[in-house]
């Protein structure tokens, strides 16, 4: 729930917005214009300011982000408009604004605003407490993303399911086994689970298993006491004890040794750890959260991974879907990438994101990151359009460089790459017949009920589906 300041100076629109955010739970303060809202301002404190911007025949909204950037500055802004343009969003952004909604606005859109102001406050709040006292030992800064609130963006089905059960597993403190592939996102769910548990005001520590040189494993998990080893000058703690009070989260964690998974397994039962070379136990309260992108159930029929560990882990299991799977979230987190790296001054057109739609992205939303960057330093305009991206893409194809290598050099796995090209042949042939099912059907040698559950299935969105 949100304390939130609604500015809006049409009677209708403003009882039709305060009644759909009191039913999402907020408490709704309502005004018609700037000085009401300076007033209220001075008077209470609130999580979220919500204002139109043509107000009194002038941008008053742009007023209002300047007196609560002024009077309450952890409040986050977001701005509603009819007559959104990319002037609209550059100034509003530059002067504060946290994002902006055209209207009429959804439901929908609306929560998902609100959600993600929220959510970048308390990922700010935590960030800002760290910074005050110092990085924590093996603690790292969020992406860019992650600082920007960008977490887990999407209206789809899927990734609404994901946060929900992220957000609920974090009224507890059982662990969290976050599944899929590379670039999903498993590290921010992860942070999402710690910002809204109430562990927040600890630290979070992120550790990646599969960058640990072999042998430092226990010393870096468990930490070790002066003379374990050659070069153990002083005592250490290691990351299990850092994280006390917080949240540890051990990313791709099918990549510890079964000597180290005892341990581990010691620690999440007893709450108690011990350093290499220490005869007394030290008792640590973290939560875990692990990630992986490895089927773990298969790791443990084949003896690589303790089934006991894996049941201790697994307690709440969450999977994050790859984005091949909800691709009609793409133009919402291209655009939130794009304005964040480009601190609103690039825009996405029409067509280029149409095509975006399109891609493969066998890499997912980091593979979406890094494209979008690779134009953003390569456009010389603040148009990234098809011609850049056209330019600038080189994804996975089908033909000759289908092949073992390839699939892992992309970190993908047999069912991503069965899906990109049978998406790309569909792809062909929908082009060749103009986009007439049932003549692309034929083409494909299926049937056409066969080719619409495809077309269903791959593209959700799709209007021909």
């Amino acid at each position: 729930m949100a304390e939130i300041l609604l500015v809006e100076d049409e009677a209708n629109a403003r009882k039709i917005l305060s009644l759909g955010l009191e039913l999402q739970g907020h408490q709704v303060s309502s005004c018609a214009s700037p000085g009401e809202a300076d007033k209220q301002l001075q008077t209470r404190t609130f999580d979220v300011v919500l204002t139109d911007l043509r107000m009194e025949d002038r941008d008053a909204g742009l007023e209002v982000i300047d007196m609560a950037r002024k009077q309450q500055p952890h409040a986050r802004v977001l701005l509603l408009t009819a007559y959104a343009s990319a002037d609209t969003a550059v100034a509003a952004m530059k002067q504060g604004a946290f994002d902006y909604l055209t209207k009429p606005a959804s439901g929908e859109e609306l929560a998902s605003a609100v959600e993600r102001a929220l959510f970048d406050a308390a990922s700010d709040s935590v960030e800002s407490r760290h910074s005050k006292r110092g990085m924590e030992p093996g603690s790292e800064q969020p992406s860019v993303a992650a600082a920007a609130g960008e977490m887990l963006i999407g209206e789809s089905e899927p990734m609404q399911r994901v946060r929900d059960r992220l957000k609920r597993s974090a009224n507890s403190d059982f662990t969290v086994l976050i599944s899929g592939e590379s670039g999903t996102g498993k590290e921010l769910a992860a942070r999402m689970v710690h910002v809204y548990s109430n562990r927040a005001k600890g630290v979070f520590i992120p550790v990646h298993c599969g960058a640990i040189p072999d042998g430092l494993f226990e010393s870096e998990l468990f930490g070790h006491c002066r003379g374990a080893f050659t070069g153990a000058e002083f005592d250490r703690a290691g990351l299990i004890e850092s994280a006390n009070g917080g949240t540890l989260f051990l990313d791709e964690v099918g990549e510890l040794p079964l000597s180290v998974q005892v341990k581990l397994l010691r620690v999440l039962q007893d709450k108690r750890v011990r350093r290499v070379g220490a005869d007394r136990e030290h008792d640590v309260d973290a939560r875990v959260i692990a990630a992986t992108n490895r089927d773990l159930e298969a790791e443990v029929r084949r003896g690589n991974f303790r089934e006991d560990l894996f049941f201790r882990l697994n307690v709440v299991p969450v999977h994050m879907p790859p984005l091949r799977q909800h691709k009609e979230d793409i133009p919402l987190l291209a655009r939130a990438i794009t304005r964040q790296y480009s601190e609103g001054r690039s825009r996405l057109t029409d067509d280029c994101l149409r095509k975006l739609v399109s891609l493969p992205f066998m890499g997912n939303v980091r593979e979406l990151e890094n494209l979008l960057q690779r134009m953003l330093a390569l456009a010389e305009t603040s148009d990234l359009d098809l011609k850049l991206l056209t330019e600038v893409y080189s994804g996975v194809h089908t033909g000759s460089e289908v092949s073992l290598d390839n699939m892992q050099e992309q970190e993908g796995d047999l069912d991503a790459w069965v899906a990109v090209i049978e998406q790309q042949l569909i792809d062909e042939a929908l082009a060749r017949t103009g986009g007439n099912i049932t003549k692309a059907a034929k083409e494909l040698g299926i049937s056409f009920r066969s080719l619409r559950y495809r077309l269903k299935k791959t593209f959700p969105s799709n209007e021909k589906a």
